[in-house]
């Protein structure tokens, strides 16, 4: 028998016992009360907007807003992989300098990033669309490019540990290394395509960063603006950077 089912009866016999002698105490006021216990005991694990109301970002390509495009924000479908963005893409010439978009350490920089060749590349996605999702491996070693993780710990946004990734990038300041804490507004790297098919085929085009914010809890990794739709989601967003 399901354990909510099995907890649910629990309670109803114990509240049962406690209280149906109790003038007003009607079964429907008893099935109320279990309710909201069930609802107690199992939050759910979706984005909420009131967790970065107070959430102020540096752009991490400074001088570059939040595009509009819904296709370059969170959420967007992306069928070449059988995936979904999870960040926001902030076009930008290649070569601009990237910076930290809050005080945190480094995790991970892919200072020794090569790129794959367009048919491995191809391969993978095949190989995605047969999941019928974008696989972690596939995603974090081969479409994020050369890229730097932060992780801002728990202050950011109270109750979360928050990471900040970085991708596609050209190059890596030689002085970001894995253990090394740095400030917001410090250089990380410069914006380029690696990870991207223009890429795997030796060009610059369509040059960008990929930027994304996880918020980590429990058994949940919830990626920023998560579910959120537009205008609601840009507005939040075009609230949370600062220039």
């Amino acid at each position: 028998m399901n354990l909510l089912i099995i907890g649910s009866l629990y309670i109803f016999g114990f509240i049962q016992c406690q209280v149906l002698d109790r003038p007003g105490n009607t079964p429907n006021h008893v099935l109320s009360i279990i309710k909201d216990v069930e609802i107690k005991q199992t939050p759910p694990s979706i984005f909420d907007t009131s967790w970065v109301d107070s959430l102020s970002l540096l752009l991490p390509c400074k001088g570059v807003p939040v595009p509009k495009k819904p296709s370059r924000l969170p959420n967007a479908p992306r069928d070449y992989r059988s995936g979904t963005h999870r960040g926001i893409d902030f076009f930008a010439n290649w070569g601009t300098p990237v910076r930290a978009v809050a005080d945190g350490s480094v995790i991970r920089a892919d200072h020794n990033y090569k790129e794959y060749p367009a048919e491995y590349r191809v391969g993978l996605l095949t190989a995605s669309e047969r999941v019928g999702h974008t696989p972690s491996d596939i995603f974090n070693s081969v479409l994020l490019g050369k890229a730097v993780f932060l992780d801002h710990g728990f202050e950011i946004i109270p109750g979360f540990r928050v990471i900040s990734i970085y991708a596609h990038l050209s190059s890596i300041d030689t002085s970001i290394t894995t253990g090394t804490f740095i400030k917001a507004g410090r250089n990380i790297g410069k914006t380029g395509n690696t990870g991207t098919r223009a890429s795997t085929l030796g060009t610059k085009k369509e040059a960008h960063l990929h930027w994304e914010m996880i918020l980590q809890k429990g058994k949940d990794e919830i990626y920023l603006g998560q579910d959120i739709s537009n205008p609601k989601l840009y507005d939040m967003l075009h609230q949370i950077f600062k220039p």
